[in-house]
């Protein structure tokens, strides 16, 4: 039941600056199905959007209230200490 759910909330998003489509999604309250206006960070080129009308937009960080900056800095650091290991990894 829960997989079936997951599979109809799956969409397909482009990030607006890497072009990296996005088939799984979770909000900042984690929800898995985002709103109008919540913010996106790609998980390829660590950027962040904003949903509007069904596909992301460009957003600047520096747009956002500061709880909202804090969380996203806090996910920008893990994503890069991620991206940091897997490159070690690799070699």
């Amino acid at each position: 039941m829960i997989l079936l759910e997951l599979i109809k909330n799956k969409m397909k998003t482009k990030c607006p600056y890497c072009n990296y489509v996005a088939t799984e999604h979770e909000t900042l309250n984690y929800f898995a199905k985002p709103k109008e206006l919540d913010i996106s960070f790609c998980i390829n080129c660590g950027e962040i959007s904003k949903f509007k009308n069904k596909k992301l937009i460009k957003e600047s960080l520096e747009s956002l209230d500061d709880a909202t900056k804090k969380e996203i800095n806090k996910i920008r650091i893990a994503w890069l200490k991620t991206r940091s290991i897997q490159s070690v990894s690799k070699q």
